[in-house]
């Protein structure tokens, strides 16, 4: 019978390799998934800062100003913000699945300006601006 000194030793270092790839396959995920995070966020704000008649560029830029959010790219054309993150993996092998660009557009309803001033009834319940009428 041979001996079996060292055995366990080679075995973790062939496994090695495949831990960290494990490891930092999770790290870029978790990356991929927060940059999606903020993008979907950064939209929503774009998109209710233009209802609210603001600039929808500020708003996206005061949220995507990290690290993990350096090249996205927004746009607005008046009813519609959409904000580009594009991504690439920067992991061996992982590369081949190539870029996993994440594109999302918001819309926000009317202008809030137009909608207190509906007619009816509705402006007087939900309109900010009525306080003085109501007594609050």
């Amino acid at each position: 019978m041979r001996r079996r000194d060292g055995q366990s030793t080679v075995e973790l270092v062939m496994m090695i390799p495949v831990i960290f790839g494990l490891l930092f396959a999770v790290v870029e995920i978790a990356l991929w998934l927060g940059g999606t995070h903020f993008t979907t966020y950064a939209a929503f704000a774009g998109a209710r800062a233009q209802q609210v008649g603001r600039d929808p560029m500020d708003a996206t830029a005061a949220l995507l100003d990290g690290r993990g959010t350096r090249g996205q790219s927004t746009s607005a054309d008046g009813q519609t913000v959409t904000v580009q993150m594009p991504w690439e993996f920067d992991l061996p092998f992982v590369s081949a699945i190539g870029s996993v660009d994440y594109d999302v557009s918001a819309t926000a309803g009317p202008d809030e300006f137009r909608y207190e001033r509906t007619s009816g009834n509705r402006s007087s319940r939900y309109g900010d601006n009525n306080c003085p009428k109501r007594g609050c």
